[in-house]
């Protein structure tokens, strides 16, 4: 027997390697024993696998926003970066500063409002990393971990 797998985690098996040339683009082959642990991982890959599913749940979250007032800011890296230097900059930001929000509106950023973003941001990491540990966790002590459903008690970002 001959096994293979593609990109997107798809198994194949060929009684004879005579017909790898039926196989799709990308198809790499892979040991027996990579086989068995890929139709039937451990228990310990699932958690693996899950987590980061987890992780990846807790990034776009982190991603998604804060609201000040009525307002929702960006909050992705790069938005992080310049919220911070804005804070850094203080009194010394250039006045009538004007900063897009999330639903494409402008406002006038001011030395409080860029602190008060930084503080959202920081309060809103400390809510979904909580959220996302205790997933993990749950999801770890789960008979079943491949089906614990993870997609509950994340706080609200925007589009929610």
């Amino acid at each position: 027997m001959h096994y293979y797998i593609d990109k997107d985690k798809l198994i194949y098996v060929l009684d004879d390697n005579k017909f790898e040339n039926l196989l799709p683009d990308g198809v790499t082959e892979i040991t027996k024993s990579e086989y068995d642990l890929a139709v039937n991982p451990s228990k310990e890959k699932v958690i693996a696998d899950i987590w980061l599913k987890i992780k990846e749940k807790r990034r776009q979250k982190q991603a998604g926003g804060v609201k000040i007032g009525t307002k929702w800011f960006h909050s992705d890296e790069s938005s992080r970066i310049q919220q911070l230097g804005l804070v850094l900059l203080g009194d010394d930001m250039p006045e009538n500063l004007q900063w897009k929000t999330l639903d494409g509106s402008f406002v006038t950023m001011t030395p409080t409002l860029a602190g008060q973003i930084l503080a959202a941001v920081g309060a809103s990491d400390v809510a979904i990393f909580g959220v996302a540990e205790a997933h993990r966790t749950e999801m770890a002590a789960s008979n079943s971990p491949a089906d614990y459903d993870y997609s509950g008690n994340w706080p609200f970002v925007y589009g929610d």
